[in-house]
């Protein structure tokens, strides 16, 4: 292997090991999906903050909620007596912008949307119902950890 080609291919794998860095206009969103356990049924939060400029910064944090020691996104979920749910979190890269969370529990989601993230990057579209985006998906080959169906108290703006 020559000198040239041996830094070529240094300065390229460097660059693969990089931490995806968000465009001017994309925001780096922690996506938290709460599935009901034992139905079709999830919910989606969608968490922004400016202090989280990759997706490796979003990841660490992650691994810090777990361990129950949220810095940025700190957040409580309250179970509701008699029904079990899983809990996932993902990041990803999106242009789109949300409303707040609802962070009381009191405000019943009011939106549906088609949530999918692919190659790090989140789009979501809204639904006019919560069946009709699941007919959508069950046609498309169902739904996945990265493609499902969800309601939201947050609004796209």
């Amino acid at each position: 292997m020559t000198g040239a080609l041996a830094a070529a291919l240094v300065t390229g794998l460097a660059a693969l090991a990089q931490p995806v860095l968000a465009e001017q206009d994309e925001k780096v969103y922690l996506v938290a999906r709460f599935d009901l356990d034992g139905t079709t049924y999830n919910q989606v939060v969608f968490f922004q903050d400016d202090a989280v400029s990759d997706l490796k910064g979003c990841k660490r944090e992650i691994m810090y909620g777990r361990n129950g020691n949220w810095q940025i996104y700190s957040h409580i979920t309250n179970a509701v007596r008699g029904f079990t749910y899983s809990l996932s979190y993902t990041c990803a890269l999106g242009r789109q912008d949300f409303s707040g969370w609802d962070k009381s529990g009191q405000v019943n989601p009011t939106h549906t949307y088609e949530v999918v993230v692919r190659d790090e990057s989140l789009q979501v579209t809204p639904r006019n119902s919560y069946s009709a985006c699941l007919n959508r998906l069950r046609s498309a080959g169902g739904e996945t950890a990265k493609q499902y169906c969800a309601r939201s108290t947050q609004a796209i703006q």
